[in-house]
């Protein structure tokens, strides 16, 4: 599943608005409060439409959140018609699918959606009546910015034999990720591999794409005495330790285990492509605020890391970051707040910032207000200004190499 387009009428922050997606990734910037997680939020909607002709995992509908109001003096008004409409592909094939939510308090109607519902009730026959095995099945995920992994470590048990559609869509569109299920399977698949039992190289495939987005971090094996994901961890002077998941940064754990997910859903889904699972599933993934909790340094590579991964997912993120908007082509950004046709990846990350981003300045506010400062001063020493006048502005100025300049310039004046 792609989606190419949204339409969103009547949705949080938009009145009537329309969305493309050209490419497998796209970034969102915007300031706050310009319906960048409203976008996410559309398409977290419109992917699980997709869900519904399935017989087993739970169902999203339109909530009375996502129904825009409007101030009217004491009060704000629902607006009728709340929807979005998607346009895509599933497998090859083109669909188009709507559901609306006519008014606040009534249901979400899917009288418009039954093309994709039709197509993932087919699906779903033929995996769990037919028994057919070799079925491309989307990937869908969503990740909020609820995903911090900042729990007390958790026990984690072997993973059972279970459903393959219920596994593969079981809370992938819940605002909390799923942690523990990706782990289960690794440490599951693991111990049958130490046994000699062949898994068609999912495990290789599941930890390949950890590693291809873990700066530094390798992970190899399933560790017993700490009963954790585990690897090598290069360090800053180039030497290798042995650590854990769980002893990582906030960050590297986080992301380790929402790529984790990911993959772990594209094998679940899609076994039997084998050690191509993950290179060869498609579906789209959303992350909200992809920078949330990365170093810059990480973010500069991070959008190139999750194409490498997974080449053939579509990604939508957002992020306040300029440092990932500098990663992009012009046609990978959506900005909400002006239309820019500049590739962002040819700008130094400043120009990104001021040109991309809306930033008033590259510099820091003090620094900013010294300069603003010191050119009026100069403007005013022009102007004729009265001696009074310049004396007082050289008195407000704290900073003593910036007074002594400007105090040189109104001598040089003859002030």
């Amino acid at each position: 599943m792609h989606i190419s387009e949204l339409h969103l009428r009547n949705f949080r922050n938009f009145e009537s608005q329309s969305f493309q997606f050209p490419t497998l990734f796209t970034v969102i910037v915007g300031d706050n409060g310009k319906g960048k997680s409203s976008i996410l939020q559309g398409l977290r909607l419109a992917a699980g439409t997709f869900l519904l002709g399935l017989d087993e995992p739970e169902r999203l509908h339109i909530q009375k959140e996502d129904v825009r109001r409007v101030d009217v003096g004491k009060r704000f008004a629902p607006q009728k018609d709340c929807s979005f409409e998607a346009v895509g592909e599933i497998n090859g094939a083109p669909c188009s699918w709507k559901r609306t939510l006519h008014r606040e308090g009534g249901r979400t109607d899917y009288k418009q959606a039954y093309q994709l519902i039709d197509i993932a009730a087919e699906l779903n026959r033929r995996v769990n009546i037919e028994l057919v095995e070799n079925l491309d099945l989307p990937v869908i995920c969503f990740f909020s910015t609820a995903r911090l992994w900042a729990e007390s470590k958790q026990t984690i048990n072997l993973k059972k034999k279970g459903s393959k559609i219920k596994d593969g869509y079981a809370r992938c569109l819940d605002l909390r990720s799923d942690r523990v299920s990706p782990l289960e399977w690794i440490k599951s698949h693991y111990i049958k591999q130490l046994k000699g039992k062949e898994n068609g190289g999912l495990l290789e495939a599941v930890l390949e794409a950890i590693a291809t987005c873990i700066p530094n971090w390798e992970p190899s094996e399933w560790d017993e005495d700490t009963d954790d994901l585990a690897g090598s961890y290069t360090q800053e002077d180039g030497s290798n330790i042995y650590m854990p998941l769980y002893y990582l940064s906030d960050g590297l754990r986080t992301m380790a285990v929402m790529v984790a997910e990911i993959a772990y859903r594209c094998v679940v889904l899609n076994d039997h492509l084998g050690r191509d699972a993950v290179k060869k599933s498609r579906g789209i993934v959303m992350i909200d605020e992809l920078d949330m909790h990365v170093h810059p340094n990480w973010q500069r590579h991070v959008v190139g890391d999750l194409k490498n991964a997974f080449p053939n997912i579509q990604f939508v993120a957002t992020t306040h970051s300029p440092f990932i908007v500098q990663s992009l082509q012009s046609n990978e950004l959506i900005n909400l707040d002006f239309i820019s046709d500049v590739s962002p990846n040819i700008l130094k990350v400043d120009e990104v910032a001021t040109e991309i981003m809306g930033v008033e300045s590259a510099f820091a506010l003090e620094n900013q207000k010294k300069f603003d400062t010191a050119k009026q001063f100069l403007t005013d020493l022009e102007g004729q200004r009265s001696q009074d006048n310049l004396e007082a502005q050289i008195e407000s100025i704290s900073d003593p190499g910036l007074r002594a300049f400007l105090e040189l310039n109104k001598m040089a004046k003859g002030k």
